[in-house]
């Protein structure tokens, strides 16, 4: 039967209609399949990097180890100082403990702990050291001994298990007290006077398994003297200096003493040629740094 004008443009008007929705469908079909290829083109270049997540708020000065939890993260939100497995052994140890307050959910990094397990006392400073011989491949986070040993074999330990703060090629950077600050600054004036001796940083194999070292360098009379009278030294300081210092004083310096004895003028020349060297080392390293700074 024919159809009338009528029926006949309805039905032109329907098909156009499923047409135009089928064209329609089809584009909104294919937008979505390249958006969802996108993200998983998108998700496929994520890079992820396991890290250590605090799992509970831990507490400024509490224990960190057993709070913490292996997750993984992107890596483009990952902190450069963030704790991982190739840093882990040097700043999680039993006595490890939080410098702050961390809330739960935080990315641990080296920062926020201290791997020492001691209150930082108010006394301690981060101290710029430039004279020491340092291990070809020492990194931030390791733990050092300083050590200073004179040219007939006598081996001393001045200040033991140092995390470093920073390090570059000739300086480092560690937290001192007051008293490592006095026993330092012996040391390395004796260091200069003595020819053939050496002030140096030992590396810790395992420094989250071993504890620190008994420090073995006594430091000369009139510093020690000073150290008495230093109302800066915490009590709790002194106290461990006066157990250190009540072993055979005479035996732990009859040895430095001969050493230092045998240069009598020659040992203000040799201490003000050397601290002119470290003095230009650091003038050199800050201009560095200042330049570096109005670059940005």
């Amino acid at each position: 039967m024919a159809m009338n004008p009528m029926q006949k443009k309805a039905r032109t008007s329907f098909l156009l209609g499923m047409f135009l929705t089928l064209i329609i469908t089809g584009l909104i079909i294919g937008f979505l399949i390249l958006q969802l290829s996108k993200i998983q083109e998108e998700q496929a270049s994520i890079v992820y990097q396991s890290v250590y997540v605090v799992n509970n708020d831990i507490q400024s000065g509490e224990v960190i180890n057993g709070k913490i939890a292996k997750q993984e993260v992107r890596a483009e939100n990952v902190p450069s100082n963030a704790i991982t497995d190739k840093n882990f052994v040097n700043f999680i140890t039993d006595v490890s403990n939080a410098k702050i307050a961390i809330r739960r959910g935080t990315v641990l990094t080296t920062d926020m702990i201290n791997i020492e397990g001691k209150a930082i006392t108010a006394d301690v400073r981060i101290q710029e050291y430039n004279m020491l011989v340092l291990p070809t491949q020492l990194e931030e986070g390791n733990c050092v001994d300083i050590r200073f040993r004179l040219p007939t074999g006598e081996d001393y330990i001045v200040l033991s298990k140092k995390m470093i703060e920073q390090a570059n090629s000739d300086t480092i950077w560690i937290k001192v007290a007051e008293e490592e600050i006095l026993t330092m600054s012996n040391a390395i004036v004796e260091n200069y006077v003595v020819e053939g001796s050496l002030l140096y940083a030992t590396t810790y194999a395992d420094a989250g398994m071993q504890g620190e070292s008994s420090t073995t360098y006594i430091p000369s009379e009139r510093v020690r003297h000073l150290m008495s009278r230093d109302i800066n030294i915490v009590t709790e300081a002194y106290s461990a200096l006066q157990e250190i210092y009540g072993r055979d004083i005479s035996s732990h310096r009859t040895v430095i003493n001969e050493a230092l004895q045998g240069y009598g003028d020659q040992a203000l020349t040799n201490v003000e040629t050397d601290v002119g060297k470290e003095i230009e080392k650091m003038q050199t390293a800050r201009q560095q740094y200042v330049d570096g700074l109005s670059t940005y």
